[in-house]
């Protein structure tokens, strides 16, 4: 008997600690336009509501407290499946190249150690396109003798050789293959440039400092003649 009563007392203790939470939790009420439009409030979401999207209000305060989007469609959810993993990529492939960029500007002492470096990569650049423009210019030398001899044998009223043909349409063929990559290599090169003058940033700004000033530009304003003086 006595058990059973510690039993009771127990239970009891449990109903009113639970309901005593069920009251202090604030109660929310929702709204939403349904199928037809129609504009509803209830502190219970009905299943058909569940596909809407609705306003979630305090019945205390009268402020909204959250809102929910309505249930997409298979092919909406599948788009944004993709644009959510898109996004996580580029959160990833932002964070490597961060921590790469870290990594190599660590092996660094200098601003001059890093400019000598990048000086290298640009000589490399600069001598690649250099033997680009030395190969235009050669197969455009060979293209204008081509071109002149087949002139000359059109003039003559002789057919122009097959052979000579073919070897003019793959001067062309390649010499526009060659123009495009030296356009491309130049865009590299400019691209360099600026990939350099940012990484100097950084590299002051990973050791705390402020960038210093290229060659030939000026270090800041030049101290008040009344300072120079005190």
């Amino acid at each position: 008997m006595k058990t059973k009563l510690i039993c009771l007392a127990v239970i009891a203790a449990v109903l009113a600690a639970g309901a005593a939470v069920a009251k202090d939790k604030p109660k929310k009420l929702y709204r939403w336009v349904d199928k037809d439009g129609k504009v509803q409030f209830s502190d219970t979401l009905p299943a058909e509501a569940l596909e809407h999207a609705r306003t979630e209000i305090s019945s205390e305060s009268g402020r909204t407290t959250g809102e929910v989007g309505r249930a997409l469609t298979p092919e909406e959810q599948a788009e944004a499946d993709r644009i959510a993993a898109e996004k996580a990529r580029e959160q990833r492939t932002a964070e490597q190249q961060r921590q790469t960029e870290e990594a190599m500007l660590a092996s660094y002492q200098s601003e001059e150690e890093l400019r000598r470096s990048f000086g290298m990569r640009v000589t490399l650049m600069q001598e690649n396109l250099n033997a680009i423009e030395a190969g235009i210019g050669s197969q455009r030398n060979s293209l204008t003798s081509l071109l002149a001899e087949a002139s000359e044998a059109e003039l003559a009223g002789k057919a122009v050789n097959a052979r000579q043909a073919a070897t003019i349409r793959e001067l062309h063929q390649e010499m526009a293959k060659q123009q495009n990559m030296l356009v491309v290599k130049q865009a590299e090169l400019m691209r360099l440039d600026q990939e350099l003058e940012y990484l100097v940033k950084r590299f002051h700004e990973l050791r705390g400092g402020t960038t210093k000033p290229a060659d030939g530009e000026a270090a800041g304003p030049a101290p008040a003649a009344d300072d120079a003086a005190g």
